[in-house]
C-alpha cells in the first residue's frame, strides 16, 4: 500500500511537470509545483516518560505512505515579448485583466492579454469571446468628453474608424523675429533734371516764367505754358498757365490743382519736385511744353522731369498658417508682415475667396522698442488684434485672436512661425494603452481622446485562485474578493501595450523535477516488486 501511494504521488508530480512543459509557450502561464506530505502512521508502541529508575521509551510508528499535499502556482513575473499588435497587452507586475462571459456575465481573470476586436467593435478575447471589462466613466461623454462607451455596460467598445469633431481656430500665437534691418517703404519722387534759374541764380516762387534763363523768345499776351502727365495710379492730368505773367509758384500751384495723390513743390535750389502721397511703386510723370500758338519759346527739354527717388513698398514676409473653420475643415490663411516705419509693421491676412471672405483682414500696427523688444504699451496699436473670417457655408463670422507679443525685432534674419489651436475633424485610426490601462484613441488629425479605462484586479491570495483553463482563473474561497482598479494603483502593475507576458516555466528546473519524479516513481515501484518477492517466499515456506 505504501509503495502504491508513492507511485500515485510521483505520477501526479509527473503530470504537473508535464503540464508545465506542455505550457512552456502559453501566454501568461504560471508554473506549478507539487509539495508532498506523509500520510497517517500506525502506532506500534507508545512512548513513555523516564523516571528516577528507568529511562524514557520513544514511540514506534510505521507510515502508510505519501500524498500530494499542495500543487502550488508560481506567480512570478514572466518575460515580456514584443508583438507590435495594437491590442496585445502585457501585465508587468501584480494584477489580472478582468473579462466577462458574454453569456451569464461570469467574471474571469487572466494574465494573457492577447485581445482583439469583434464584429461589434468590442474588445474581446478572440479565443473564447469573453469581453474585456472596464471601470469608471472614461469614454462615457462625461464633462463634455466624447462618448464611446455606454453607462452601465462594462464592456469596451473600440471606436476605430469613428469620426471625431475638431475645434475651430480661436487663437494664433505668432513667435519669432521680424528683421529690424528690413527696408522701409519709400514714396517716389520725380524732379526737374536741372534747376530753374534767373541770371544763373536759383529761381524763387515770385520769379516769372518769362524771366527764366531757359526762355529763348519773349512771351506775349496769350502765350501759355502747358503741362501734362500721369498720376501715381497711372491716370492722366493736364493744365496750363499764362506764359507772360505766371510765376514759378503759379506753375507749382496749377500742377497741385491738377494732380491727384501727389504733391508738387519748389525746392530751394530752383527745382520743382513731384512727390507721391503714398509709398510704393507709382507711374508718375510730367512734361512742360509751350502752347502750340505761342510766340515766345522756352527750352524745357533742358530741365525735363526725371525720377530722383524710386518708390517702393516696405519689405514684406508671408507666413502661411492653417485655420480650422466651423465644420472642422482646415484651410490656408496667409499672413503678410509689411515694414511701415523703422519700428512698426502692419499685419494683414488673406484667404482664398473660394473658401471664405476676410471680414477684418488687418491686425493693426506692430510697434517695437528701440532695443528690439515688443512694445506692450502700443505693440498692437489701438486696433483690435483680431482677424474675422466668414467661411463659405457659414452664416456666423469666426473671430481669430492674434497673440504677437512673442515677436522680436532684431537685426537678424526673418524667422517667424505660428501655432494655432484649431483641430480639423478626423477619424480614430488606432488605440494605444497607457501604463495605467487608459485606452487613448489616436485620430488622423493628431487629436488624442480617452476611450476607456481597463479594469485590473488583484487578490490578497493569488494562489487561492481557481484555474479554469483558457488562461482563465476564477475567484476561489481562499483567494479573497477581487480588488479592481486601474494599473499602477493599489499595488497593481503596469499595462504594456504591444507586448505579451510569456510563460514563466523554467525548462532546466522542470527537467530536473522530471528526473526526480522519475526516480521517485522507480524507487516506489521497486518497493512493490520487493514486497511481491517477499510474499512469494512466504508462499513457498507454506508449501
Amino acid at each position: 500500500m505504501t509503495g502504491i501511494t508513492g507511485l500515485r504521488a510521483h505520477q501526479q508530480k509527473l503530470d504537473v511537470v508535464a503540464n508545465n512543459l506542455a505550457n512552456m509557450n502559453t501566454v501568461g502561464f504560471k508554473q506549478q509545483s507539487t509539495v508532498f506530505s506523509d500520510m497517517l502512521y500506525q502506532q506500534l508502541r507508545s512512548g513513555s516518560e523516564g523516571d528516577a529508575n528507568s529511562g524514557g521509551i520513544n514511540p514506534k510508528a510505521i507510515g502508510s505512505g505519501v500524498k500530494v499535499a499542495q500543487i502550488t502556482r508560481n506567480f512570478n513575473q514572466g518575460a515580456l515579448e514584443t508583438t507590435s499588435q495594437p491590442f496585445d497587452y502585457a501585465m508587468n507586475g501584480e494584477g489580472f485583466f478582468v473579462l466577462s462571459s458574454p453569456v451569464g456575465g461570469q467574471d474571469v481573470y487572466t494574465r494573457a492579454g492577447a485581445f482583439g476586436v469583434d464584429s461589434e467593435g468590442r474588445l474581446v478575447d478572440p479565443g473564447t469571446g469573453f469581453l474585456v471589462q472596464r471601470i469608471g466613466d472614461m469614454g462615457e461623454g462625461i464633462n463634455g468628453g466624447l462618448q464611446f462607451q455606454t453607462a452601465g455596460d462594462d464592456s469596451i467598445r473600440v471606436p476605430i474608424g469613428e469620426t471625431i469633431s475638431g475645434a475651430v481656430t480661436e487663437l494664433m500665437q505668432i513667435n519669432g523675429n521680424l528683421p529690424a534691418n528690413a527696408s522701409e517703404p519709400i514714396a517716389g519722387v520725380i524732379s526737374l533734371s536741372a534747376p530753374l534759374e534767373v541770371g544763373a541764380v536759383a529761381a524763387t516762387g515770385a520769379d516769372t516764367l518769362a524771366s527764366l534763363d531757359i526762355s529763348t523768345v519773349a512771351y506775349v499776351p496769350g502765350d501759355t505754358i502747358e503741362f501734362s502727365g500721369t498720376n501715381p495710379d497711372g491716370t492722366a492730368f493736364a493744365g496750363s498757365v499764362a506764359a507772360d505773367t505766371a510765376t514759378v509758384q503759379d506753375l507749382v500751384d496749377s500742377i497741385n490743382a491738377a494732380v491727384t495723390d501727389a504733391t508738387a513743390a519748389l525746392l530751394a535750389d530752383g527745382t520743382i519736385s513731384l512727390t507721391s502721397d503714398n509709398t510704393g511703386e507709382n507711374l508718375m510723370s510730367i512734361t512742360l511744353t509751350d502752347g502750340v500758338a505761342n510766340t515766345g519759346l522756352s527750352n524745357f527739354g533742358a530741365v525735363g522731369f526725371i525720377e530722383t527717388i524710386e518708390g517702393y513698398n516696405g519689405d514684406s514676409f508671408e507666413l502661411i498658417s492653417e485655420v480650422v473653420g466651423p465644420q472642422g475643415e482646415a484651410h490656408e490663411l496667409a499672413l503678410l508682415f509689411t515694414k511701415d516705419t523703422p519700428n512698426t509693421w502692419t499685419v494683414t491676412a488673406n484667404i482664398d475667396p473660394s473658401v471664405g471672405t476676410m471680414v477684418d483682414d488687418t491686425v493693426g500696427s506692430l510697434t517695437f522698442n528701440e532695443d528690439g523688444s515688443f512694445n506692450f504699451a502700443g505693440g498692437l496699436g489701438t486696433d483690435d488684434a483680431n482677424l474675422v473670417v466668414l467661411f463659405n457655408g457659414s452664416s456666423v463670422n469666426q473671430t481669430v485672436s492674434m497673440d504677437l507679443s512673442s515677436l522680436s525685432h532684431y537685426a537678424s534674419a526673418y524667422n517667424v512661425n505660428v501655432d494655432q489651436d484649431g483641430i480639423p475633424a478626423g477619424v480614430i485610426t488606432t488605440v494605444n494603452v497607457t501604463t495605467r490601462g487608459e485606452l487613448m484613441g489616436i485620430a488622423s488629425n493628431g487629436r488624442i481622446v480617452p476611450v476607456a479605462q481597463l479594469a485590473v484586479a488583484n487578490f490578497d491570495n493569488v494562489r487561492g485562485l481557481v484555474a479554469e483553463g483558457d488562461n482563465y482563473y476564477t475567484r476561489g474561497l481562499a483567494s479573497g474578493e477581487p480588488m479592481v482598479g486601474s494599473g499602477e494603483t493599489g499595488g497593481r502593475g503596469q499595462i504594456i501595450g504591444g507586448q505579451l507576458e510569456q510563460s514563466n516555466v523554467d525548462i532546466a528546473q522542470e527537467f530536473t523535477q522530471l528526473i526526480i519524479a522519475q526516480r521517485g516513481f522507480s524507487a516506489n515501484a521497486r518497493t512493490i516488486t520487493v514486497s511481491d518477492e517477499v510474499l512469494e517466499e512466504l508462499t513457498n515456506i507454506v508449501r
